[in-house]
């Protein structure tokens, strides 16, 4: 538990997919090493679920609001602002989930973009005029993308587009932040076992005993990782997949 030494003391940390596996492990990381966290995810019942989940903790917060729109965006950052007056580290954790180009409609490849890549953007832009106007000079923005961009599966065209577009804008973005002294860490995780994959709990235990898909909580660690290094050390890519992912 956290402590005078926790690593990541009074630090204030978003974490947008805060209700999913991957955002609710790393919330719980960072609230034990001293952190203050702020969750976010459209389904207010599933975030009470983490309220719940993590009411040991005093210093974890939580707003609903869908941030592949404008509104819900706008939304999350008023949340920011009256409970807090700075921010130190954004966390991106927003993700859905995509099917063949194909057999989506116009709303529903859209969604996919909005989700994946729009609310990247949009909420990174509402973090670093956060962590500039605080005057720190260790802020920090992760954004976790996916190595599917690597694998270029059939059947992920619209997903791949999105992950593609979060890799691009991490990749130069960061060099665009150094002289602010931002650092910015892509995370790109191979399967993951969480209910964005479209399985039952039962399958999804499985298929991370068979190393086929990560837990969620290595993903956090390697989250974690970044988040803890010295501020004059930049993790640029960390690369994170099962034993035995599928590559095709």
């Amino acid at each position: 538990m956290n402590g005078p030494m926790a690593i990541l003391q009074d630090k204030r940390v978003l974490i947008t997919g805060g209700a999913g596996g991957v955002g609710r492990a790393v919330a719980r990381r960072m609230l034990d090493q001293g952190a203050q966290v702020l969750i976010s995810d459209r389904d207010d019942i599933i975030l009470e679920e983490v309220r719940h989940d993590l009411g040991a903790f005093g210093n974890l917060y939580a707003v609903a609001a869908d941030i592949s729109t404008q509104e819900g965006v706008a939304r999350l950052f008023e949340h920011v602002d009256e409970r807090w007056d700075d921010l130190d580290i954004l966390i991106a954790c927003t993700g859905v989930g995509s099917g063949p180009l194909l057999e989506m409609d116009d709303a529903g490849w859209r969604n996919v973009i909005n989700a994946n890549l729009m609310s990247y953007v949009a909420c990174t832009k509402g973090a670093i005029d956060r962590i500039k106007a605080s005057g720190i000079s260790d802020g920090m923005i992760i954004l976790v993308g996916s190595i599917s961009v690597h694998i270029k599966a059939v059947g992920e065209s619209v997903y791949n587009a999105s992950k593609g577009g979060v890799a691009l804008f991490a990749e130069t973005l960061r060099k665009e932040l150094m002289a602010e002294r931002i650092r910015l860490t892509l995370i790109e995780p191979g399967a993951i076992g969480t209910h964005l994959q479209p399985y039952s709990d039962d399958k999804l235990a499985e298929f991370v005993a068979q190393a086929e898909m990560l837990p969620a909580t290595e993903v956090a660690d390697a989250i974690m990782y970044a988040a803890t290094r010295p501020p004059n050390v930049d993790v640029v890519t960390l690369r994170i997949e099962p034993l035995n992912q599928k590559i095709c």
